[in-house]
């Protein structure tokens, strides 16, 4: 049914943002076990630290590799509606099998410290902690630095900043402290301009930072969208109350 394959599309989402560097025409899973695990090692790591922020888990994803390999035995060809940008494997027919080892793999996924840290972080990876400088940085600073609309061509990087804010406002209690959080992010994680400029301008993300280097924007963005939150938003959060009660109550 149509609206069945809406539904198994995006509930293949996981799967389909672990394979994406098998994705096009002439991209496929190899066959081989050593291959793939080696390739797709730094974006597991990222899901499974990213698990932590509530984010997709390995086991998750192995459920929608699985369902995956089924939908593949149903239509072997991908026409299912579910199955776009699913990539093969190399031989067609093993698709659906290597799949399943691979949903396998991410199940018992555990390596120790030592492997962990000798890999360097992918680009790929890195991009799983800023899901929300994705869209901002391209959006709003992503031509050349300059803010795009056609009211903000001359606009300061301030002002660009506070336009965001301004279109995020009411729901920023939900937006904001995330957004902060990858601005800190991003400063422990890249320690020089060169670095911040080469992965949020060119290699990753295509965005800027307007008239600021990228390390005095980050600071800055966190300290408007905290100052927003204190001046135009109140705590939702309600504490329970921690009655006294004694004998004589």
């Amino acid at each position: 049914m149509k609206d069945r394959g809406r539904v198994d599309y995006w509930a293949l989402e996981g799967a389909r943002m672990l394979l994406s560097r098998y994705d096009g025409w002439s991209r496929r899973i190899p066959e081989d076990p050593a291959q793939w695990q080696k390739e797709l090692f730094t974006l597991i790591r990222g899901i499974r630290n990213a698990e932590k922020d509530g984010g997709r888990n390995l086991r998750e994803i192995a459920a929608e590799l699985r369902l995956a390999a089924s939908l593949f035995e149903e239509s072997p060809e991908g026409a299912h509606e579910a199955l776009r940008r699913i990539p093969h494997s190399a031989t067609e027919e093993r698709t659906p099998e290597v799949l399943r080892e691979i949903a396998e793999h991410l199940e018992g996924w555990n390596v120790d410290w030592r492997t962990w840290e000798e890999v360097p972080l992918s680009t790929q990876e890195l991009r799983l902690r800023f899901p929300r400088f994705d869209q901002i940085l391209p959006i709003y600073f992503g031509q050349d630095g300059v803010a795009i609309s056609d009211d903000m061509q001359d606009a300061t990087t301030e002002e660009g900043i506070r336009m965001y804010i301004e279109e995020t406002h009411p729901r920023c209690p939900w937006h904001l402290p995330s957004v902060i959080s990858e601005c800190y992010q991003a400063l422990a994680l890249f320690h020089t301009e060169e670095q911040m400029d080469r992965f949020f301008s060119s290699e990753a993300m295509g965005g800027g930072s307007g008239s600021e280097d990228f390390i005095d924007f980050f600071p800055l963005f966190a300290r408007l969208c905290i100052e927003h939150l204190k001046e135009a938003h109140s705590p939702l959060w309600e504490p329970k109350r921690r009655w006294l009660t004694s004998e004589a109550d």
